[in-house]
C-alpha cells in the first residue's frame, strides 16, 4: 500500500514513545492509524544510549497493556543513588499511591522499537523513512491530513508527536533544557541504581555547571549523561559535551570511562522542559509528547511524560471520532488542553523553579551539604520528585487493559558513604 491511497481516521507524525502510545491506544480501540516516521529504521544516531524508565513510566506501560513477558529482559533498577559534597545516599524507590516500586533500563533503540511493535500488535500502521513536511487545511482552516514527501495523506485527526522543536516551528521559538549522553562498555553495567550527581568537578576540582547521571543498562554498556534544564539556560549541545567530557576525567576509575571504553561519539539534543510557543490543541491537530512540552522541568525526565500525554490525546481523539460533524469533534479534542492542564501544569511550574534553582552553584552546595546527610528529606524529595501525574483519564480501550498497575517487592536498606 503505498501513502497515496491511504486516508487515515488519524495519522501520527512520529514514531517516539508518544506516538507510539497514542498509537497503540487508538488501534486497538479500532482505529485506522497511520503512523509516519522520518528516521528510515528504528536507530536514531541523535538518541544513543539507554532510556531511564521510572516508576512512574512502569505505571504506564502497564495500563497500555505491556506485561511482565514484554519486559523480562529489561535491566531493573530498584533506586536512585544521590551523589555530592563527598557524600553519596542511595534511596529505594518510593511508594506513592500504590504505583511499582521498581523502574527499568533499555536502550532507547530496543525501547522504541518494543513500542512500536507493540502499536502495530494493537492494530496501528507505520510507514517510516517519510519525513512530513506540512499541514494541509480546510477552509475554515481546520488541518486535514500532512503532505510527506510531495503526497497528501487526509485524515481527520493529526497527532504531532515529532519531537522538539516540532512540525513548523524553529528550534529558537522556545527555551529548553539540553542535555549530552555518550555510552561506556563498563563492569559496572548491573548497577540496579541510576547514580544521580548534584554537583560537578573537573579532575583538578573545579566546580562544573549543570548536573549528571549514570545508568547501567545490564548488558555490558552504561550511558552517562550531563544536563542544563533551567529555561533561561545558555547552555547549548556543545557546550553541555565540553562538561562531560572534563568531568568524565574526574569520576571514579571503577566504572572504565575512557576512550577506549567508549562506544560511539556524543549525542546532544533539545529536551521537552520548555514554555510551549503553540498550544497542544489547534484546529483538529493535538501535540503530545515533546512537541507539546511535557517533559518534567525538574529532572528532564520525558518518557513517562510522552507515555501519559499519548494515552491523554487517544482517550478525547476516541470520543471525538464518535462525531460525525466536525464541529461536535473538535469540542471534544478541545479537552485535551485542560487535561494536559491537570497532569502536568502544577509539575512543570514548580519545575522550572527547582530546575533554576538546581542551577545556581549556591543551591546545589545547599542540597549537598545540608539535604543529602539528612536521608528522611531525600526520601521525601525522591517520593515528591517521583510522584505520577494525577491524572482523571485512564484509557480508550476496554477495561481489562485500563490501569493495570501492580507493585514489585521493595529492594531493602540504604546506601552511605564517601564518593567511590
Amino acid at each position: 500500500m503505498t501513502l497515496a491511497s491511504v486516508r487515515a481516521d488519524v495519522v501520527v507524525i512520529g514514531a517516539g514513545p508518544a506516538g507510539s502510545a497514542a498509537a497503540a491506544y487508538l488501534g486497538a480501540a479500532g482505529h485506522d492509524v497511520l503512523v509516519l516516521e522520518r528516521t528510515p529504521d528504528t536507530v536514531d544516531t541523535a538518541r544513543v544510549g539507554a532510556e531511564v524508565v521510572s516508576p512512574r513510566a512502569v505505571a504506564e506501560l502497564e495500563a497500555l497493556g505491556l506485561t511482565e513477558s514484554d519486559t523480562d529482559d529489561w535491566h531493573r533498577t530498584s533506586g536512585v543513588r544521590f551523589v555530592g559534597g563527598g557524600m553519596r545516599l542511595a534511596l529505594p524507590w518510593s511508594d506513592v499511591d500504590g504505583r511499582p516500586r521498581h523502574g527499568f533500563v533499555r536502550s532507547r533503540a530496543a525501547l522504541e522499537s518494543s513500542l512500536c511493535g507493540y502499536a502495530v500488535s494493537r492494530g496501528a500502521q507505520f510507514r517510516r523513512g517519510v519525513e512530513v513536511s506540512g499541514l494541509t487545511t480546510d477552509d475554515a482552516g481546520r488541518i486535514t491530513g500532512v503532505t510527506a514527501d510531495g503526497l497528501t495523506v487526509e485524515a481527520t485527526v493529526v497527532i504531532d508527536a515529532s519531537g522538539v522543536p516540532g512540525l513548523g516551528q524553529s528550534a529558537g521559538e522556545s527555551a529548553s533544557g539540553v542535555a549530552v549522553t555518550a555510552e561506556f562498555e563498563s563492569p559496572r553495567h548491573t548497577d540496579d541504581h541510576l547514580e544521580t550527581w548534584l554537583e560537578l568537578t573537573d579532575s583538578e576540582g573545579k566546580r562544573l555547571p549543570g548536573h549528571g547521571w549514570i545508568v547501567g543498562d545490564g548488558q555490558g554498556r552504561v550511558t552517562v549523561g550531563v544536563g542544563a534544564l533551567a529555561d533561561d539556560t545558555r547552555a547549548t549541545p556543545e557546550a553541555c559535551a565540553m562538561v562531560l567530557r572534563q568531568w568524565l576525567t574526574a569520576l571514579p576509575v571503577n566504572w572504565h570511562l575512557s576512550a577506549a571504553t567508549m562506544t560511539g561519539p556524543m549525542a546532544g539534543a533539545r529536551l521537552g522542559t520548555g514554555r510551549a510557543t503553540r498550544p497542544v490543541h489547534e484546529n483538529g491537530l493535538l501535540r503530545i509528547g515533546d512537541t507539546g512540552r511535557v517533559a518534567d522541568a525538574f529532572t528532564g525526565e520525558g518518557f513517562a511524560a510522552a507515555l501519559a500525554s499519548g494515552r491523554l490525546a487517544a482517550h478525547v481523539v476516541h470520543r471525538a471520532l464518535a462525531h460525525e460533524g466536525a464541529a461536535e469533534r473538535e469540542g471534544e479534542l478541545a479537552a485535551y488542553t485542560a487535561l494536559v492542564g491537570r497532569a502536568f501544569g502544577r509539575r512543570r511550574a514548580l519545575g522550572r523553579v527547582g530546575a533554576k534553582l538546581i542551577d545556581r552553584p549556591w543551591a546545589t552546595h545547599l542540597a549537598t551539604t545540608w539535604g543529602l546527610p539528612r536521608e528522611g528529606l531525600m526520601k521525601f524529595a525522591l517520593a515528591r520528585l517521583t510522584t505520577p501525574n494525577h491524572t482523571e483519564v485512564e484509557t480508550c480501550v476496554t477495561t481489562s487493559t485500563m490501569g493495570r498497575v501492580t507493585r514489585a517487592a521493595a529492594y531493602s536498606g540504604t546506601e552511605r558513604g564517601v564518593d567511590q
